[in-house]
């Protein structure tokens, strides 16, 4: 090759890397753990979740130490301060759209009067069955004997106005529903602070404006809850924060300490692979070839996504192992066959073309998985390989002189790296048979643990906090109770009106099925039509008992001593008509932060042209027998949707095995038609795929041994060990046919061991997604390469080979 000609394809290849570099520096490391999720139902349930608040909500503890201060009264006066000045800190950052501290000052007597005020429109039908009681002569008697009594007593002093306006207790029966509007936390409310039971912790709410699954806007949020804690946190008061906060920022940097760690750890190891083997300076040319196609092949899947993951990176340790093989090959046949350089490139032409094919073709089919993250790195990898073969193609043939070229001179690392295909006829008959034995046995194992693996939908299984946020989930348990499994309940209307309509449908039905535990705003904000309804009945049931009612009550009431003017204004608010109840109206009672909290609109601009949507939350304890029927009467209507994990790792096992199944079938009939096109001979086919046959038995009988469980990272594992495994079956194959005495089992030797570097260095990720990734396909490509060298040429009879 002329000076000129190797001038230009580095100048080409060069400017390409320099371009990629360029555009690499303005890369977006995103990390967002929806990304993680398959689309559909279940990305789309999370996003509904979003959009309520409820995935960017901060529960922040704040705990004081007693031992700080002289007496308890002391440490309790520190907390609450504390509590305020977070909480007007928090107001007052940009970032927070919803903090909430303490109930206002008098949000008993606020929430009372705002209720009696209602009443006409907020009780419902099985309510009137207890007034009716109280209406009679002998209900009369009984209830004014106890107003006398309370108005006459020291704790009635301040209640002679509430007696005036209520007589009959009607606000009670809706007080007794509030039961329904109580959190889940064990918690007392003093001064209107939610204080834990030992009243040492005080509960504050928040919601962050950035989302908390992208890493970025998480660690916006950390370190502005930092600076909060550090002006707000007076002594001996501690934070304590659990939520999806803490789980975005210990998965994000777990996967970075993993990154910082094993990919120097990786170029290292695969350079002194090539070192060792090849013992030349050269190896550094060849192993930098994968590295020069990282960059632009990063550029390229930030053009596609408009940002790169971190876990994506992780992903590129795995393209060095990948990409570098196409290199070796040409480096090894270039410099250790015989012939010119046009007649080897030639003959390598055929099974690096073919090699790129099937590759190519796993990761394009990895493309439709259900995954983001799986596309991504898809995307990543395709682009890589696509580079590296290209790459790969124009510069290793200028780092190889034909005067210093090596004849069969291949002296390290004999045993493995030295086996030729071709050596196959000089085993005995009995290692023959034996090695064909293993195969089988390993191809029955891997069919029969097969049906035994279960597919794990549960999110956890990718999560790691560390023990910082374990020992404060566990912290909050123990304060605030521990939480069972609950499922949120959403009513969706086009308008709030229609939206409270819906949620009143979901009390109802809760009620009428007997769901004891649940939290929902229908008994104090029940929909229009409900609320219409109930002020019907009201109407009626006076009208009916109007005016015998008022004389029957005149003479109770002043037979027990009350005035025949004392409860004028009660008998007023029976003939008034208060109108419907609005959230606008309860927007300065106690009740405001619960309906900022469970009430949302959001813009459907792009499912819809512009329309809002409104959300109405209520939070339901489910178990195994209660979450089928929510599930069948959400089916009954398209304006409820029921969001629960159990519901969603079912969701996630059926898209899991759909893809599986489904990508793992398209790799399959994909790989075989290339390779069936190419050889054309059943026996050379089936030598080829006996690669990849070995790598999936290999990784299933893995996972079966391990725990039987496949996660979302196991889709991506059998796709790309299908597309690695195949070309070792390739090249032993052509090798094999030609009957060259050439290097193809010392090339794929090399490569398998970097692959197994590649992946062998993510199996001591910390991430559980790097390291199922890293130790799985370590399984299988670590059962493909022995294969490949004693199986595959085995199985090509004599009649297909053909000696030059």
């Amino acid at each position: 090759m002329s000076r000129k000609s190797a001038l230009l394809r580095w100048s080409v290849v060069l400017g390409v890397l320099l371009s990629g570099v360029f555009f690499s520096l303005h890369v977006s490391i995103n990390d967002n753990a929806l990304d993680l999720l398959p689309d559909g139902a279940v990305k789309g349930d999370l996003q509904l979740l979003q959009r309520l608040g409820l995935v960017d909500r901060l529960f922040i503890t704040l705990s004081v130490d007693e031992k700080e201060y002289l007496t308890e009264a002391a440490a309790q006066k520190a907390l609450k301060k504390s509590v305020e000045k977070l909480g007007n800190t928090l107001r007052a950052n940009d970032f927070f759209s919803l903090v909430v501290t303490r109930l206002p000052q008098g949000y008993e007597s606020r929430l009372f009067n705002t209720l009696q005020t209602y009443l006409p429109v907020l009780l419902d039908e099985k309510d009137f069955a207890e007034i009716e009681h109280l209406t009679s002569v002998a209900g009369l008697e009984k209830v004014m004997q106890q107003n006398f009594e309370l108005i006459n007593s020291p704790a009635g002093i301040g209640m002679k106005q509430q007696v005036q306006r209520d007589p009959l207790g009607l606000t009670r029966l809706l007080l007794n529903k509030l039961i329904h509007l109580q959190t889940e936390f064990s918690m007392q409310l003093e001064d209107g602070f939610f204080m834990s039971k030992d009243r040492r912790s005080c509960l504050v709410f928040a919601e962050s404006k950035l989302p908390l699954t992208d890493s970025k806007g998480a660690q916006t949020i950390e370190h502005e809850l930092k600076n909060a804690f550090g002006k707000a946190l007076t002594m001996g008061v501690e934070a304590r924060i659990i939520g999806s906060l803490p789980h975005t920022l210990a998965n994000s940097r777990s996967i970075q300490r993993d990154l910082r760690l094993l990919l120097p750890v990786a170029t290292i190891l695969l350079l002194l692979l090539l070192g060792v083997t090849f013992k030349n300076i050269r190896a550094f040319i060849v192993l930098s070839v994968p590295f020069m196609a990282a960059p632009p092949a990063i550029a390229l899947t930030t053009l596609f996504f408009g940002n790169i993951s971190a876990l994506a990176l992780g992903f590129g340790i795995v393209l060095l192992g990948i990409a570098v093989d196409f290199s070796i090959h040409l480096y090894l046949t270039l410099s250790r066959e015989e012939g010119t350089q046009e007649k080897l490139l030639h003959r390598i032409r055929r099974p690096v073309i073919f090699a790129t094919l099937t590759t190519t073709a796993v990761f394009i089919i990895l493309l439709f998985s259900e995954v983001p993250s799986h596309r991504q790195m898809a995307t990543l990898a395709l682009s890589g390989v696509l580079l590296a073969v290209l790459f790969a193609w124009l510069v290793i043939p200028t780092i190889v002189s034909q005067k210093g070229r090596k004849k069969n001179s291949i002296q390290p690392m004999k045993c493995f790296l030295s086996y030729n295909a071709s050596d196959i006829r000089h085993l005995s008959p009995l290692l023959q048979k034996g090695a064909l034995s293993i195969w089988i046995i390993l191809l029955v194992a891997g069919f029969l643990s097969w049906p035994q693996l279960r597919y794990n939908g549960d999110l956890r299984v990718l999560d790691v906090p560390d023990r910082e946020v374990l020992a404060d989930e566990h912290h909050f348990n123990v304060t605030w109770g521990q939480k069972g499994d609950q499922a949120f309940v959403i009513g969706v209307g086009k308008n709030l009106e229609e939206a409270l309509d819906v949620n009143s449908l979901i009390y109802h039905f809760l009620r009428e099925n007997n769901f004891d535990t649940f939290q929902s705003l229908a008994p104090i904000l029940p929909g229009p039509g409900v609320q219409k309804n109930n002020l019907k009945l009201w109407r009626q049931f006076w009208q009916a008992r109007r005016p015998a009612f008022d004389k029957q009550f005149a003479a109770v009431s002043q037979n027990k001593g009350f005035s025949e003017q004392a409860f004028a204004l009660f008998f007023h608010q029976l003939e008034r008509d208060p109108g419907l109840l609005f959230p606008e109206s309860l927007s300065h009672s106690p009740l405001q932060p619960m309906l900022e909290t469970m009430v949302r609109s959001f813009s459907t601009a792009k499912e819809s042209g512009g329309e809002n949507q409104f959300l109405v939350m209520s939070t339901v304890a489910i178990d195994d027998d209660t979450l089928p029927l929510l599930l069948a009467f959400a089916e009954q209507n398209s304006k409820i949707k029921v969001l629960a994990n159990k519901k969603w790792r079912a969701e996630v096992e059926q898209l899991l095995r759909k893809d599986i199944v489904l990508l793992c079938f398209a790799a399959g009939c994909a790989i075989f038609f290339l390779v069936a096109l190419q050889f054309r001979k059943i026996d050379v086919t089936f030598a080829v795929l006996a690669p990849v046959l070995s790598s999936l038995a290999a990784m299933s009988l893995f996972c079966w041994i391990t725990g039987g469980e496949l996660n979302m990272m196991h889709l991506i594992m059998g796709i790309m060990v299908i597309g690695l495994s195949v070309d070792y079956g390739i090249f032993v194959a052509c090798s094999r046919l030609t009957g060259d005495t050439g290097t193809a089992s010392m090339a794929v030797s090399i490569c398998a061991c970097s692959s197994l570097i590649g992946f062998g260095v993510l199996a001591f990720a910390h991430h559980p997604a790097l390291h199922s990734l890293g130790i799985t396909v370590l399984v299988g490509i670590g059962a493909a390469w022995p294969v490949a060298l004693f199986v595959s040429p085995f199985l090509i009879k004599k009649e297909s080979r053909v000696v030059q």
